[in-house]
């Protein structure tokens, strides 16, 4: 019996660095995708790997084009039937980045894996084999590609939309505050408890350039410099984390009114958990007031998830009333 195909795309990231020959400190990308998976003990008897290495890039600097780049490619081996899933290996600082932007832009069936690795080799109990075994195993397991694309960290399986890194160290350090894990890996077989709502998705776009969207986050006795420099900008957007379930100083009201004139505002909450609210709060500088002013609820995403989804809708060239439904709608 023939295994399932699986086409492994490395990016870079810890999982790859390790000291340098003569290095005193520090590690740095040097370990690439052949060598990763021959150090994963029976990887050869779960799938039919093909692994290759694109990039050895710190995670810092991907860009909407790796993605775009991966998503085309992806949709078109799905189309031909050339893998019956694929694994994208990279650095954890963006990695929830990452598989949002792609659950965005791939609408197929068959799994769509994300891992990377929270120890370098070079550290005592690398998880690095650990991950790329639970991640592969997962994209041989066509339930997984039900859910979009998902994050495998630590044998969890996450939902693009919900996850998050929450530690800067610890090797389950991947959470999905809003909804816990969709399933786990246990005994080398994959276990899906629940899946998400489908996201809407937005196809690869055909670009010149990309829009600058600005993420800015709200804090303690804030005066709104930050959007007063936005002002002169030539943003095509911004998203705002605010305070709390929605909530901004005073201080930001003058500025907002005229920036919602110029552009779409979004609504985030730097808290990380929980919706936006709409309704509950009524003075100046709340909810219901912010709304009230053009700016528009991101539901339960995040600053840099909202981030992502504004600069896709923005790019597909979508009018304010067709982006506001879009967060609406999708994002619960």
């Amino acid at each position: 019996m023939s295994l399932p195909k699986v086409r492994l795309f490395l990016l870079g990231g810890t999982i790859t660095m390790d000291k340098a020959p003569g290095a005193t400190s520090g590690v740095v990308p040097s370990v690439d995708a052949a060598a990763l998976c021959r150090a994963v003990p029976g990887l050869d008897q779960v799938a039919d790997l093909q692994a290759r290495t694109d990039h050895m890039v710190a995670s810092a600097n991907l860009t909407y084009q790796h993605a775009f780049d991966l998503a085309a490619e992806i949709t078109q081996a799905d189309q031909k039937g050339e893998a019956d899933g694929f694994v994208i290996v990279q650095g954890t600082d963006t990695l929830e980045e990452m598989a949002y932007l792609l659950d965005c832009l791939l609408d197929i069936k068959r799994p769509v894996v994300v891992t990377g690795a929270m120890r370098s080799p070079a550290q005592l109990s690398a998880d690095g084999s650990a991950n790329i075994m639970a991640a592969v195993i997962c994209a041989t397991t066509q339930a997984v590609g039900a859910a979009g694309v998902s994050v495998v960290m630590n044998d969890d399986i996450h939902a693009a939309r919900f996850v998050t890194k929450a530690h800067t160290g610890n090797v389950a350090a991947f959470q999905s505050p809003a909804a816990g894990p969709i399933g786990r890996v246990t005994e080398g077989t994959a276990h899906i408890f629940t899946l998400p709502v489908p996201t809407a998705k937005i196809p690869v776009p055909e670009i010149s350039s990309l829009p600058e969207i600005a993420l800015v986050t709200a804090s303690f006795g804030d005066t709104g410099v930050m959007l007063g420099l936005l002002e002169k900008s030539s943003c095509a957007g911004l998203v705002i984390e605010a305070l709390g379930a929605g909530h901004l100083p005073e201080k930001y009201l003058d500025i907002l009114d005229r920036l919602t004139q110029k552009m779409p505002v979004i609504l985030s909450s730097r808290v990380g958990n929980g919706h936006i609210f709409q309704n509950s709060y009524g003075y100046q500088g709340a909810e219901i007031d912010l709304i009230r002013r053009g700016l528009i609820p991101a539901g339960i995403l995040d600053g840099p998830k909202s981030k992502i989804l504004l600069t896709l809708l923005v790019m597909a060239g979508r009018n304010l009333a067709e982006i506001r439904e879009i967060f609406n709608r999708w994002n619960f």
